[in-house]
């Protein structure tokens, strides 16, 4: 590379210090030999691609239009332990942004030494990237060694698995016995991935695995055996259970494609193989399914709106039965971006999820939500906001709301989030971790879909909660006599002992706000009470105007309960 008279990029060429310049995306524009010798690259291998993926934990952007420093830690090229890195970012004039990465992992030694854990580094190193239960990669890790074959222009195949309705083992029969069940599977995964292959675990019951230097043959045969594997461990043991098995998708990869693509392609070859029964494994390819460039390009929006403002929230009311009034509002993402065809958050959500940008979005939900506290003062305006299953992982999630409130001078109470149960269920200790937290400043904390797992009542007594929403399922035939009357009744009475709130969702006819008031529900959302409208709509209203009551939709009619199995 030739650089003009005063470039400071001769310079830093030739410096021993690692620089980089990347685009607002953190896409690297340039970068000099000591930072390809950091990262065990050449320099061109470097170019193109995500310094955010090639070092995990590096800001994004800096704060404002100042600096951000971030200390993370990588693996060693030559495999031999890890090392701290100090990562400076800063925002030049020209909106490119510069990182400087040093090396700090003898400062680092000696804060240990000093702390008594001397000798213990690389163990405190090793469980950045490591999945706590199992053991194996966890995402962080999985992530990078992909991202670091595509940038050595490796050709292999990339594996999503997705154990079959895992789920239902920790309902039935607790954590304890999926944790035992889940490392079991573990390492009998990992006794069956070759040299060099990299296994790890997603989160949940989802794991992956990097193939380097395999074609579509090797891979198909390394997921049939891992396949067959897992279905014929006998589940004796468990009750219930006679046996668990895996679906997977395959994503083969090359040079051109970043990891994200390829965590794309793996999952909608995983969607087919669950829409096709299950227990089976599918190779991604281009064209195959009806649905192929609806499912491609929604990583790639959904990244552009958070960028470009594309998305947008709606305001679904929440309404006191026995009044009619609207005592709050869950806010509902939508993606607005102009672009067809139009994406439904069962779409884009899941998306957003497998490429981490879920995280970006549970705080841009928040922070907007906020902000509209902040710009409409009235005590009586109320918002629920969702957060995502990944979210939980999200350590600091709860400290940037917190600070967040306290910044705006919003009252915690105003604000409420709500966890789904089958996010809780996944992710239980961290669910519980995030509630206390949230709880403890003032904010609501609502179990959401309640019921829909079988052990809705444990989590009633591990989780700090405030309310419960029970799942729309148990609505649904609730004003024509079914049992449904009678396991809500029991769910509210529980509720009432335990000293919290009940919520109905899926209410669209005015029979079922009488059922649902005889059995004492008192909060109830729904179309028949009222249908999302755009937030900016509902905050343009006059004071007050937002509480009265809505407009009822026309009624939607009742289907006849399905008879149940013999």
């Amino acid at each position: 590379m030739t650089h003009p008279p005063g470039d400071p990029s001769a310079v830093l060429a030739t410096t021993d210090a690692a620089f980089a310049l990347t685009d607002l995306d953190a896409q690297v524009r340039w970068a000099n030999p000591a930072m390809a010798d950091l990262l065990g690259m050449t320099t061109d291998q470097v170019l193109g691609r995500s310094l955010t993926a090639l070092l995990p934990g590096a800001p994004n952007s800096p704060q404002g239009d100042g600096a951000e420093d971030v200390v993370v830690s990588l693996p060693r090229p030559d495999g031999a332990g890890h090392r701290w890195l100090e990562v400076h970012c800063t925002k030049s004039h020209d909106e490119l942004l510069l990182y400087r990465v040093t090396d700090v992992t003898r400062w680092r030694a000696r804060e240990l030494d000093s702390a008594g854990l001397a000798g213990h580094q690389d163990e405190l190193l090793r469980l950045v990237d490591e999945d706590p239960l199992t053991g194996l990669p966890n995402r962080r890790a999985l992530t990078r060694e992909l991202e670091r074959q595509l940038a050595l222009g490796a050709r292999g195949a990339f594996l999503l698995l997705d154990l079959d309705h895992f789920k239902d083992i920790n309902d039935l029969h607790g954590h304890p016995t999926g944790d035992r069940v889940m490392c079991a599977l573990a390492s009998l995964l990992r006794d069956r991935t070759g040299p060099g292959q990299i296994l790890g675990r997603l989160s949940g019951d989802e794991f992956a695995a990097v193939l380097p230097d395999v074609d579509e043959r090797a891979a198909v045969a390394t997921a049939d055996r891992l396949r067959n594997a897992i279905a014929a461990i006998p589940m004796s043991g468990v009750a219930g259970a006679s046996r668990v098995t895996v679906s997977i998708g395959i994503a083969m990869f090359g040079s051109g494609v970043g990891w994200d693509e390829v965590l794309a392609f793996a999952d909608m070859a995983l969607y087919a193989s669950k829409a096709a029964g299950r227990n089976r494994a599918t190779v991604y390819e281009q064209g195959h399914y009806q649905d192929t460039a609806l499912r491609v390009t929604v990583v790639e929006r959904v990244r552009a709106a958070l960028r470009d403002g594309g998305f947008t929230l709606h305001a679904m009311p929440m309404v006191k039965l026995a009044s009619g009034r609207v005592i709050g509002h869950e806010l509902l993402l939508r993606l607005e971006d102009g672009r067809e065809p139009r994406l439904g958050p069962g779409e884009f959500l899941l998306a957003a999820e497998r490429s981490d940008l879920v995280f970006e979005i549970d705080r841009w939900v928040a922070d907007k939500a906020i902000q509209a506290l902040v710009e409409h003062p009235w005590p009586g305006l109320r918002f629920n906001v969702n957060v995502s299953g990944r979210t939980l992982e999200d350590e600091d999630f709860g400290d940037f709301v917190l600070d967040r409130l306290t910044a705006a001078g919003v009252a915690p109470g105003r604000l409420g989030f709500e966890i789904t149960e089958t996010a809780a269920v996944t992710n239980l200790d961290a669910a519980r971790s995030l509630a206390q937290q949230l709880r403890a400043s003032g904010c609501r904390i609502t179990l959401d879909d309640f019921g829909s797992g079988f052990g809705s009542f444990v989590h009633l007594k591990q989780l700090p909660i405030t309310g419960l929403k029970i799942d729309g399922e148990f609505i649904r035939g609730i004003d024509y006599g079914s049992r449904d009357t009678v396991l809500v009744q029991g769910l509210v009475d529980i509720a009432r002992g335990l000293g919290l709130s009940v919520v109905a969702e899926w209410v669209e006819r005015a029979s079922q706000v009488e059922a649902l008031s005889r059995l004492g529900v008192r909060v109830a959302q729904g179309f028949h009470l009222g249908k999302p409208e755009p937030l900016e709509d509902l905050l343009s209203r006059p004071h007050g105007v937002w509480m009265r009551k809505p407009v009822l939709m026309q009624d939607i009619p009742p289907q006849p309960p399905a008879t149940p199995a013999q």
